[in-house]
């Protein structure tokens, strides 16, 4: 027979079991699983790639080092969700730890008593800084002093906060810099007093065995699980501080970033608004949703991530970074059936960063 060869049949290893996972801000305090893929998910990488015309050149052709005179002119990633309900995803920005006019970040910890500040845009959880501290033997640490305090009993659209919403942080620390911690703990602090006054607050120690040396921990902390020192109030919070609640065995370096009031996710929507410039208030008996013509930074999130399995057990996973959700919102209603559903992400790209691709894809061997 003419045209049959042998058939290959694929290894276990090349097999990908049917359900993925998918999670806005993936490794982050603010991580939500948003739902199983149910209906199929469909990630294109799209890319144009254009030929540096030559005169007279009748095709592609290369340089005298033999580099191809080709280069991109787009390379981004979508993710098509299908089926899929999305929780509600409501946070209040506390600090972002960027270098900016909303965040003024000190040295000192809020009796002044010393330590280091310094912004770091290497070692980064959320954006493109976070807040390093360097702390002696002393009890040191850093602060935030806020211009006006900030109401934690509300979200930006009115609705209540409950001591079950959380405070989500990230704190990154090095091999040495944790055993150089010794017995210490990382006490975070919500201050109610000026600065250098330190006696109404809220505070919650993170202990050395919480952290893993080497990697962004993320905490979500619920507000019931803060202890009050003094008369606390969570309506007039003027500022955070990190610092150590005892002396560690040897300076200690360590950053922080990712700073947020989180709300506590129980509710679903069919439609995208996690990331689609979408806003919801809550009107007693039911929750209105309307879009909002402005998209600022804080539309965007830091990535949606699909994370599956191999047959062998092996994880992959695909994650699509500075995503919107900015592709159309299909909702099929049928009946006798559930609401079938296509969101659309998109990557984009940051300023400063315009040849870092905001794709990434992780196939595990171990």
């Amino acid at each position: 027979m003419v045209g049959v060869g042998d058939m290959t049949i694929p290894v276990i290893n090349d097999i990908i079991q049917g359900e993925f996972k998918a999670y806005l801000n993936y490794g982050l305090p603010t991580q939500v699983l948003i739902g199983a893929t149910n209906g199929g998910c469909k990630l294109d990488i799209e890319r144009d790639i254009k030929q540096i015309p030559i005169d007279g050149v009748y095709g592609h052709m290369l340089d005298a080092n033999g580099v191809p005179l080709v280069r991109y002119t787009r390379l981004i990633g979508k993710l098509t969700l299908q089926q899929l309900y999305l929780k509600y995803f409501h946070r209040k920005r506390i600090s972002d730890c960027e270098d900016d006019t909303y965040n003024t970040w000190e040295s000192g910890d809020w009796s002044a008593t010393g330590g280091t500040y310094a912004a770091e845009t290497t070692i980064v959880l959320e954006g493109s800084q976070s807040s390093k501290c360097t702390a002696d033997t002393s009890q040191y640490g850093i602060k935030e002093v806020f211009a006006s305090s900030k109401d934690l009993t509300e979200f930006d659209n009115g609705e209540a906060s409950t001591t079950s919403d959380y405070i989500g942080f990230g704190i990154y620390i090095t091999t040495q810099d944790l055993t150089d911690l010794g017995s210490a703990d990382i006490r975070v602090s919500l201050h109610c007093d000026a600065d250098e006054t330190e006696t109404n607050l809220y505070y919650y120690d993170v202990a050395a065995s919480a952290l893993t040396a080497n990697q962004w921990v993320s905490f979500k902390v619920a507000k019931s699980s803060f202890t009050e020192s003094g008369s606390g109030d969570w309506s007039a919070i003027t500022g955070i501080s990190f610092k150590l609640d005892a002396a560690p065995d040897a300076e200690v370096v360590f950053y922080v970033d990712a700073i947020d009031l989180i709300q506590s996710q129980t509710n679903s929507s069919i439609v995208g608004l996690n990331g689609g410039n979408f806003d919801y208030t809550d009107e007693t008996t039911y929750r209105l949703i309307k879009p909002d013509i402005e998209i600022t930074k804080y539309d965007y999130l830091e990535n949606v991530t699909l994370v599956g399995q191999k047959m062998d057990g092996k994880m992959v996973k695909i994650v699509l970074k500075n995503c919107l959700n900015d592709g159309g919102i299909d909702t099929a209603l049928e009946e006798k059936n559930e609401a079938i559903n296509n969101t659309v992400f998109t990557s984009h790209y940051k300023q400063g960063a315009e040849t870092t691709c905001p794709i990434e894809l992780f196939e595990y061997v171990s």
